[in-house]
């Protein structure tokens, strides 16, 4: 079959530890419908089973090649080692811990065809535990349903009011996108929060498409997800309010009306309700209220009212604060915080 009638599709998983988890990705990634694909796993200096792991596909299949970094280099710097690896048409960007259906890179790589104008593509999601266990669904905001391409005001208010919604597994670009123009993962020094500034810089120039279905399974509720470990841990500023703060200061400045104001207000109070609930669960209930103190204010009462995302952010916040003044023990709170991530 001709590049033109199936144009390839490089596949970059970015790989550190993942022995635990990497062959039912990859195992995953070998199943797709979608048949003309070059898959590398990028390993950052691995000390597991993760090469090994690797290298045993690629015996077996020609579609799969091993690029290990012979340092680590961060987990920021392994994903510029993929952007500058990208090849082929479109070029997507997979975990190592994560699980994709076998349809997601033919429904991709179709969205992209028939949508000349859009750089990328994503998928939402369904949670998965670390026995494989399904969880909940994840859409796209309620404002943004209905619709195939999206734009960067629209997209920008969506964050403003729901956070990072994406999802950096699930998602596809043309390969010039990914090796011409955005060429390093964290050029704002964003850390852990340098994929959101990656999709909003592609946004600045392209519309982007959103599946709304949940074509992965992401392994975000497990102990193998970084990012789910230390959100259960933080107190200090997510680094997403870094992103959204630079772009609320910079490129989205003529966007910033009162609601949308208001909205980043609702954003950075929802940070201090997660950060004040870790305080609870390490017995710092003083600390974290501290972080509460503008939840009480009857202008936040106020502003949540009619607004439902704002209304559960406020409750929210309402019941940590009531937490933060029973006297519990370690294992009660421990009990209230499993509950808590099982939502």
């Amino acid at each position: 079959m001709s590049e033109t009638a199936s144009p390839l599709v490089r596949i970059c998983v970015p790989a550190y530890n993942s022995g635990a988890t990497l062959h039912e990705t990859l195992d995953s990634l070998l199943l797709q419908t979608y048949q003309n694909l070059s898959i590398l796993v990028v390993d950052n200096a691995s000390t597991d089973r993760t090469v090994e792991i690797a290298e045993s596909y690629a015996a077996k299949d020609s579609r799969v090649r091993v690029v290990r970094n012979s340092e680590n280099v961060g987990g920021e710097g392994n994903f510029t080692r993929c952007l500058q690896l990208a090849a082929g048409k479109y070029t997507a960007l997979f975990h190592s811990d994560d699980v994709y259906t076998p349809e997601i890179v033919a429904r991709m790589t179709a969205f992209l065809d028939s949508h000349p104008q859009a750089g990328a593509v994503f998928s939402m999601a369904q949670l998965i535990d670390g026995q494989g266990n399904a969880g909940r669904i994840y859409r796209v905001p309620p404002e943004l349903k209905g619709r195939e391409e999206y734009g960067f005001d629209e997209i920008f208010r969506a964050v403003l009011k729901y956070g990072n919604f994406f999802f950096c597994p699930g998602v596809m670009a043309r390969t010039e996108v990914y090796r011409d123009y955005i060429r390093i993962w964290d050029a704002g020094g964003f850390k852990t929060s340098a994929d959101l500034d990656v999709w909003l810089r592609i946004l600045l120039r392209f519309k982007i498409g959103i599946i709304d279905e949940p074509l992965l399974l992401y392994r975000g509720a497990s102990d193998t997800s970084f990012s789910y470990t230390a959100a259960r841990k933080r107190t200090a500023p997510a680094d997403m309010l870094g992103v959204v703060s630079a772009y609320v200061n910079g490129p989205a400045a003529a966007i910033m009306g009162a609601k949308e104001l208001v909205d980043y207000d609702f954003l950075v109070l929802k940070d201090s309700i997660n950060r004040a609930f870790n305080h609870f669960s390490v017995g710092e209930g003083r600390q974290g209220r501290a972080l509460l103190r503008g939840l009480l204010r009857p202008a936040t009462i106020m502003r949540s009212l009619g607004d439902s995302c704002r209304l559960k952010t406020t409750v929210y916040g309402l019941i940590v604060y009531l937490l933060s003044w029973l006297p519990l023990g370690e294992k009660s709170r421990g009990m209230v915080v499993n509950a808590r991530f099982r939502i």
